[in-house]
């Protein structure tokens, strides 16, 4: 196999030819060499194993041979509130603590634990876990308060994160928030 590369030492393709069948492949530039001995590798003066991708979002730059991220800072801003956003909603559904114990806290033991609030009676509540626990309706509606609070304090980490996000000037600012 013979590798065809640029000039900038990218590998464009590779071919199993003859001679002068890797010459008529060879762009303008560029120069049919030994094929890479192992995947992910760049040409200067000898086949080099890129760095370790940092990121999907990184490509790599065959002329500073490093990877770079090619968002712009807008972009980058909007991809960590997306991912703020997600871990805002994996955290407000992924449950709560309430007198030692832990409860689901997805939409529907959402609309369940007010449902109950409301009722004012007692009653065998399942917790995440799945084991149970006697709950009286003055405690039933410490835990509607509980979980209120728990989405609230989530909600409030993910509007500083925001705040956080459109105010951070720089990439490397960005990246250091987390909710």
């Amino acid at each position: 196999m013979t590798a065809i590369i640029s000039n900038k030492g990218e590998l464009l393709k590779t071919i199993s030819s003859n001679d002068e069948t890797v010459e008529l492949n060879t762009p303008k530039g560029c120069q049919a060499v030994e094929d890479p001995p192992e995947p992910n590798m760049y040409y200067q003066d000898g086949w080099v194993v890129m760095p370790a991708q940092p990121t999907s979002y990184h490509i790599f730059n065959y002329d500073l041979k490093d990877w770079i991220d090619p968002r712009t800072l807008d972009e980058i801003k909007a991809q960590k509130w997306t991912e703020v956003k997600s871990e805002r909603d994996r955290l407000e559904f992924g449950g709560f603590e309430f007198e030692g114990n832990t409860y689901d806290s997805d939409q529907v033991s959402q609309g369940r634990i007010m449902g109950v609030a409301v009722a004012g009676v007692d009653q065998v509540w399942t917790l995440a876990d799945n084991t149970t626990v006697n709950l009286t309706a003055s405690q039933l509606q410490q835990l509607y308060v509980a979980l209120q609070a728990h989405i609230a304090s989530v909600h409030e980490r993910g509007r500083i994160a925001r705040q956080l996000i459109f105010d951070a000037e720089t990439k490397e600012q960005v990246e250091e928030i987390n909710l």
